[in-house]
């Protein structure tokens, strides 16, 4: 019996969440960050031969961090190189994008504003400066950039999803729909415009619209259709439809085997169906493509419980509780995890966490599973 089973009615893994269905930020276009691997191409100065030599060995290191996993190794490489060649664009644009693969929206914001400098029609720099922006609230100074763009492109779709989501983010729904509409007469086959449509219907409560627009985005778009399967899934889902939405998260499994939201909402499907061992397959791979599905890590978490898989269950969990903060169930789970990986205080200090989360959301039922956890622990208060 493993460390759940054996701790009795108590211990139960806390509320299990849903599909997890939200509505997500602008992202910069597939593809148009220049990856760090472009750096090593690219020289800008008249340097010595000493100078290139030491160049060329930090860009060797560099792409070895990359290639190791290390990311802040390979932007302390780059952040070295630049010294030498500061007027290389490519290799503040990898700073840039190393920081924004690892959320750290400020020092990406601070990389592309080099970059912008020394390159300023660059889009894709553009669009990653306005992204990072988003994330870090400066809505303003996001909305101007991609309003810039369209100024000289303006039929960039990209652009247009980028306000909308700002404007959507503003609270000004009147203006995104115009935004989505506007971008959907332009590029009547872009599978974004539709899904943003969609999604905007559901954030309004109509879900018939909501399948319409994703529908027409089916029959318009030309590549894409798996984010629009995905999403009718996730709209049968919220319906409590499950076998329409298996057959939409099927399809769209069927164009792309790696879209890691539908996985996840499959795996959600399986596991609501009691097949275990299938959804933690589907839920293991949506957060190897995804890492940041939060939802996901969550019905995982309790999956890697149920197995006694601590150690993993203690990384997803970590995940959630960084993404929830305020989510008592999910410092609940994570000390369960934490006390099956033999970290006693860590644990201990979780669960007295979801105490008071539980108490500030008045929870009675969640107080007294926390503190009878406590006490089977041996734990005094």
């Amino acid at each position: 019996m493993g460390l759940v089973g054996s701790l009795g009615a108590s211990a139960a893994i806390a509320a299990a969440p849903g599909s997890g269905l939200h509505l997500l930020p602008p992202q910069p276009a597939a593809g148009a960050i220049p990856a760090p691997l472009e750096i090593a191409q690219n020289s800008s100065s008249n340097l010595t031969s000493a100078q290139q030599a030491q160049l060329d060995e930090l860009l060797r290191q560099g792409q070895s961090r990359i290639s190791a996993g290390d990311p802040a190794g390979a932007i302390a490489a780059y952040q070295q190189a630049a010294q030498i060649d500061p007027q290389n664009v490519r290799l503040f644009s990898g700073i840039g994008y190393l920081h924004l693969q690892q959320g750290n929206y400020a020092e990406a914001i601070t990389a592309y504003r080099r970059a912008i400098a020394l390159d300023r029609n660059n889009r894709a720099f553009r669009y990653a400066l306005a992204h990072s922006l988003y994330q870090t609230a400066q809505l303003a100074e996001a909305m101007a950039i991609y309003q810039d763009i369209l100024a000289s492109h303006p039929r960039e779709a990209n652009a247009y999803l980028g306000i909308g989501n700002i404007q959507l983010q503003q609270g000004n729904e009147v203006a995104a729909l115009e935004t989505y509409s506007t971008l959907v007469r332009l590029a009547p086959g872009n599978a974004q415009a539709y899904e943003a449509l969609g999604n905007l219907s559901i954030r309004q409560g109509n879900y018939d619209q909501a399948l319409t627009y994703f529908n027409q985005g089916v029959r318009a778009s030309s590549s894409n259709k798996d984010m629009l399967y995905t999403s009718i899934g996730s709209l049968y889902l919220m319906q409590d439809n499950l076998a329409a939405a298996r057959s939409a998260l099927q399809q769209a499994l069927a164009l792309n085997s790696t879209n890691a939201n539908a996985l996840h909402q499959m795996g959600y499907i399986l596991y609501q169906e009691g097949n275990r061992t299938a959804a933690f397959e589907h839920l293991m791979r949506a957060v190897r493509i995804n890492p940041d599905l939060v939802a996901a890590h969550a019905l995982l978490g309790s999956l890697l419980l149920e197995r006694q898989q601590y150690l993993q269950a203690v990384l997803s969990y970590r995940r959630v509780v960084a993404a929830r903060p305020d989510d008592p169930a999910a410092f609940y789970n994570l000390g369960l995890a934490l006390w099956g990986q033999g970290f006693q205080a860590q644990a201990v200090s979780n669960i007295e966490t979801a105490r008071v989360l539980y108490e500030r959301q008045d929870n009675p039922e969640g107080v007294e599973r926390a503190v009878a956890l406590l006490e089977f622990w041996g734990i005094e208060r």
